[in-house]
């Protein structure tokens, strides 16, 4: 059993999958590390990029013959994986190489948290491997844990890690939402299951504001903007609510 299991779908993803590819495998814990590529049912021949990368033992390949959405993947793989750690991905960001290494250092650390997450640059071309970055970076808004935080904005957001025992407790994702179910999560195991998350004071990624991402595309703005206000005001009514908070 590997340490961590990292979870990525695929749908369109040729554009930037060699690049991704590259830079997992020279994660300095690799080696105990799973990655999991999931293909739902993509039109694009992502396969034949990965086909070299399958000489890598811990690198798992399998396509679904129907894309059950970013959430229902991500859910297939925590279910069909039994790593102690979980991470999610994106093919179109870029990771510092002791970037697992580092959350998952955290989590062994500090025993009380549930989950770690660390500041990211931010990127509005596509990221280049960590080592060829230059002049003055942008930091991606985060901030320090706490549950107020949470309801202003998903803190967690670009590549958290998370021990698998917060599923027994919170379920798995909401496929109801098609994007911004990661964020109903972290509100659902901070404030309805007081699970507790801590921020990785290191710059240990980059976050692409993909132009023709899900959820960065201008014409989907409305409708996940709906989704986040539904979200947050559930949590909003449970955190105003309980006299623990």
């Amino acid at each position: 059993m590997k340490k961590i299991t990292i979870i990525t779908s695929l749908y369109k993803a040729e554009k930037y999958l060699k690049g991704f590819l590259e830079n997992i495998v020279r994660q300095t814990i690799f080696s105990d590390c799973e990655l999991f590529l999931l293909d739902a049912n993509s039109p694009e021949n992502e396969y034949d990029i990965i086909k070299p990368f399958l000489s890598y033992s811990n690198i798992r390949y399998e396509r679904l013959e129907e894309d059950p959405g970013i959430y229902g993947c991500w859910n297939y793989m925590i279910e069909n994986s039994d790593s102690k750690y979980i991470t999610n991905a994106n093919v179109d960001d870029k990771l510092f190489y002791n970037c697992i290494e580092r959350h998952i250092d955290t989590l062994e650390e500090f025993s009380n948290f549930d989950l770690a997450y660390c500041i990211n640059i931010l990127s509005h071309t596509p990221p280049v491997e960590p080592e060829l970055l230059s002049g003055q970076q942008q930091p991606y808004p985060s901030g320090d844990f706490s549950k107020s935080n949470m309801l202003s904005r998903n803190l967690p957001h670009n590549h958290p890690v998370w021990r698998r025992s917060i599923h027994e407790d919170c379920g798995l994702f909401n496929e109801k939402y098609f994007s911004a179910s990661d964020y109903d999560f972290w509100l659902r195991a901070s404030i309805e299951f007081g699970k507790e998350f801590i921020l990785i004071p290191e710059t240990l990624g980059i976050y692409y504001f993909n132009p023709e991402g899900m959820s960065t595309k201008s014409e989907n703005r409305v409708w996940i903007s709906k989704e986040e206000t539904e979200i947050r005001e559930k949590y909003k009514a449970m955190y105003y609510t309980d006299p623990c908070w």
